[in-house]
């Protein structure tokens, strides 16, 4: 249970980080309505996709290297998205920020759900 909290809680701002930071590195920090806005926006967009992280990193929380794989299927997973949606025609770099958007979250959730799972088990 609580695996599907963390990414449900973290996901969602966490892919917004990702999705903002090349706009924060070339323009500089937005002000706090932007970032607001872009983080009331960014649950009702990522919600489905976090808690189908959630369910692919508790599939494969036995298994070793699980957060590695957790990390390789969300950047699969936005990469598919992203392509589709695209109809295959996207550019390089596209691509690779779809990837980062998926993986970067993915990770960084599957980590802490396995930390905190750990630390109640000891």
């Amino acid at each position: 249970m609580k695996r599907f909290l963390i990414f449900a809680a973290l996901f969602p701002p966490l892919g917004m980080l990702v999705f903002n930071a090349p706009d924060v590195v070339s323009k500089g920090i937005p002000s706090s309505v932007d970032l607001l806005a872009w983080l009331i926006a960014s649950y009702p967009i990522a919600i489905i996709p976090a808690l189908l992280m959630a369910g692919v990193d508790r599939a494969l929380s036995k298994k070793p290297l699980h957060v590695l794989k957790t990390t390789a299927v969300g950047g699969l997973m936005s990469a598919s998205v992203l392509i589709f949606l695209w109809s295959g025609f996207a550019e390089f770099w596209s691509v690779v920020m779809a990837i980062l958007l998926g993986a970067v979250p993915a990770a960084v959730c599957s980590w802490l759900s396995d930390k905190s799972i750990r630390s109640v088990n000891a």
